[in-house]
């Protein structure tokens, strides 16, 4: 007696393969996914890891702001140098330097302090009298206890 011939693929009642142990998922379909998980962890080994993308775009605001701070040094080392060079060669600056930062006047020169006009500054208020000062004399007395 002859089997009917079985559908390949089909799956035989007798001495037929058991379902994967993985539920549903056939070999092919657990290939992609698990190809899909590989993809994604190392897309984000690559975007977050410790050489990663973010990690160069970090580096990349640090060199510019570096870079900025060092123009800005360079400035002022600029302005530096030609202030100690007039320091040291030019006359009239070290004399206008002294007088703006010492408070210091010419030889035979003259301040004027004027004093405010009556009513043109600002108002003052006094607050009202206290009364006579406490005689330091009198003592509070203590009673014994």
């Amino acid at each position: 007696m002859a089997l009917p011939h079985a559908k390949r693929g089909s799956k035989s009642p007798v001495g037929g393969s058991n379902p994967s142990p993985m539920g549903k998922i056939s070999g092919g379909r657990l290939y992609w996914v698990l190809l899909a998980l590989l993809g994604l962890a190392l897309g984000a080994t690559l975007l977050f890891g410790n050489k990663g993308l973010y990690h160069l775009y970090q580096l990349r605001q640090e060199r510019e702001r570096l870079f900025q701070a060092n123009l800005s040094l360079k400035d002022e080392n600029e302005r530096l140098v030609k202030t100690i060079d007039r320091l040291q060669n030019d006359r009239e600056f070290i004399e206008d330097t002294i007088r703006k930062e010492l408070n210091f006047i010419k030889k035979n020169e003259v301040i004027y302090q004027l004093a405010p006009e009556v009513g043109s500054g600002p108002k003052v208020t006094q607050a009202p009298a206290l009364g006579p000062p406490p005689n330091p004399t009198a003592r509070s007395k203590r009673t014994g206890r």
